[in-house]
């Protein structure tokens, strides 16, 4: 046994700081690094809870679809996740009333779970009406669309475009801060017994032979019995120092936030151009650009008239509304749009926890829950197998 930590996660976003409150609920002993980098995904997650939504492509990810920088086929149609991965979703969702009210608890942080009328769709033409038509008829019963004429619509949300053919409503889809989430579980880890350093930029993974011994920054070298790889876009990077190679790619996402408005919206709002949804505070965020553009965290001009002109299709009054920030994050990626979690083949003392792209706010306390059942060599409450590192073995390019 090693002197240093029985466990050290590196990342202390939303994924990171949900591990290490698990971890640390199991009393083991924790330390979480974390370094404030810009563009960290948790910044530019809008904190949409959609697991149908996201997991038949009518969230953030009919948008991803629609750009072409999709990896899976046909750029036309959303891209329909494997159903294990929308039933783990929706677990996962599930957790979000009891989490809410104990980290609040826990931590006096209220994550600011807010239940409205759920993420609607909103159909512009005919053949958009056909895909949702379509994905409707081919999900289970209990998870079903709710498919809403244009008058229908408005009295859901009065103040959405007419110009409608319709829309799909998912009525149990709906929102937390995604930063007071990284917060509170950070706050809650602490509170059961893991340490927390800040500002603390890890270089590398130190390897010997098979296996990893811990973690490099700078000339310091911090020993631990098992290390977790929560550092999102910058997890490739990370595993490539010690020979490791998991396909995680940045994906940039271009936000817009208005300035604080009465109450305007009643649940989530997506289209094919952007979606919509009213924060806490009044404001509207309107996400997301999703594009592969490697570490770069700008925003460019087209990109932010695009997600507006589409944030005032959507909802014409907002022509009329002042613009508060723009900014952009970076979400790890993977070709197959689905987390990595858990070992990693050939290599021991280090598990991967994550690649949660679109859905990484939404999977966040399952996954926690069952990389730390992992860890502690529990059996976990949901197949982690399915999400191994390994599944890229025979795909991956260097």
């Amino acid at each position: 046994m090693n002197r240093g930590q029985d466990v050290i996660v590196v990342g202390g976003g939303v994924w990171g700081s949900a591990v290490a409150y698990e971890l640390a609920i199991r009393s083991m002993r924790v330390l979480l690094l974390d370094v404030t980098l810009p563009g960290r995904a948790t910044s530019a997650s809008a904190g949409g809870l959609w697991p149908v939504g996201e997991a038949v492509g009518l969230g953030c990810g009919v948008i991803y679809h629609a750009t072409g920088n999709s990896e899976s086929g046909d750029e036309s149609t959303p891209n329909v996740l494997p159903d294990l991965f929308r039933d783990f979703l929706i677990a996962s969702n599930k957790r979000f009333p009891a989490l809410a009210k104990t980290l609040l608890e826990q931590t006096g942080v209220d994550i600011e779970f807010d239940i409205g009328t759920g993420l609607m769709f909103l159909m512009y033409t005919d053949y958009e009406q056909a895909i949702v038509d379509n994905i409707a008829r081919s999900l289970p019963q209990e998870q079903r669309l709710k498919i809403l004429s244009p008058e229908e619509v408005v009295q859901v949300e009065p103040k959405i475009t007419h110009e409608l053919t319709g829309a799909a409503l998912l009525p149990e889809e709906h929102q937390v801060n995604p930063m007071l989430l990284a917060e509170a579980y950070k706050r809650a880890a602490i509170r059961a017994g893991a340490t927390f350093r800040h500002d603390t930029q890890v270089t590398g993974f130190r390897r010997d032979g098979d296996r990893i011994i811990g973690v490099e920054i700078g000339e310091e070298f911090l020993p631990s019995n098992l290390t977790v790889n929560a550092a999102g876009s910058w997890s490739r990077k990370l595993a490539a120092t010690a020979g490791i190679d998991i396909p995680v790619s940045p994906i940039r996402g271009q936000v817009v936030l208005t300035e604080r408005l009465p109450r305007i919206l009643q649940g989530c709002i997506s289209t094919s151009e952007c979606y919509l949804i009213q924060k806490s505070h009044g404001e509207v965020l309107i996400g997301s650009t999703t594009e592969c553009a490697n570490f770069d965290v700008s925003v460019t001009h087209d990109s932010i008239t695009s997600l507006c002109r589409g944030a005032v299709r959507a909802v014409p009054m907002l022509r009329d509304v002042g613009i508060k920030r723009v900014w952009s994050g970076l979400r790890p990626g993977t070709p197959d749009e689905l987390p990595i979690l858990g070992p990693i083949e050939g290599v021991t003392g280090i598990i991967n926890a994550t690649g949660g792209f679109r859905t990484g706010i939404v999977a966040a306390p399952l996954m926690a829950e069952i990389v730390a059942q992992t860890a502690s060599e529990e059996s976990p409450t949901f197949p982690i197998a399915p999400f191994y590192s390994s599944r890229f073995l025979e795909t991956v390019i260097d």
